[in-house]
């Protein structure tokens, strides 16, 4: 049942942001009285904590089976993946949404959101050293992660202003190669 809570959550969650989630509509979706909900998440900081664990976990599960790929083309994938899951099914970033309401968040749940950013960052920052291994960067490592994670989080917001999912591909594409000598 927790599972089934999660997935349905991470649903709720990623149409609408944690924000507009209910935990009332949690439960009715789910045919479960709100007690119950509440059996099993004694409340929304506790789903929401354990909804980014979730979070964490499909993260490096993803890492590990792309880990075959270049690491332009897991860069590409991974940017593929949001722009699909953003942009065409109309979702929100879990890591993007909650950083505009950033100071309303509990500290507990910050941990948690921070968490799953670095782990974005420590895998951006292995796959540039591994493209720096064969080609000369213009830039440091920091500033190609920092650079690659700003480019993707506003490209996705042009192509959803502009209705043009196209834009975050092509973008990545200038920006990987605008980086390199």
């Amino acid at each position: 049942m927790k599972e089934q809570i999660l997935h349905e959550a991470s649903r709720m969650v990623l149409d609408r942001g944690l924000n507009g989630m209910s935990l009332q509509e949690l439960a009715a979706k789910l045919n479960l009285k709100k007690a119950s909900l509440f059996h099993h998440y004694p409340s929304k900081l506790a789903l929401a904590i354990e909804l980014y664990r979730f979070y964490q976990t499909s993260f490096i599960t993803w890492i590990k089976s792309h880990e075959a790929a270049s690491p332009e083309k897991q860069i590409t994938l991974y940017t593929k993946e949001l722009t699909r899951w953003i942009c065409e099914q109309q979702r929100v970033c879990p890591v993007g949404a909650l950083s505009l309401e950033w100071h309303l968040v509990e500290p507990e749940l910050k941990i948690e959101i921070l968490k799953l950013h670095q782990l974005q960052k420590d895998w951006l920052t292995d796959c540039f050293k591994e493209i720096r291994k064969k080609e000369k960067l213009k830039v440091t490592l920091s500033e190609a992660v920092m650079g690659t994670m700003a480019l993707i989080q506003g490209s996705i917001q042009l192509a959803r202003l502009n209705d043009d999912p196209s834009l975050v591909k092509s973008n990545l594409a200038s920006y990987l190669k605008s980086i390199k000598e």
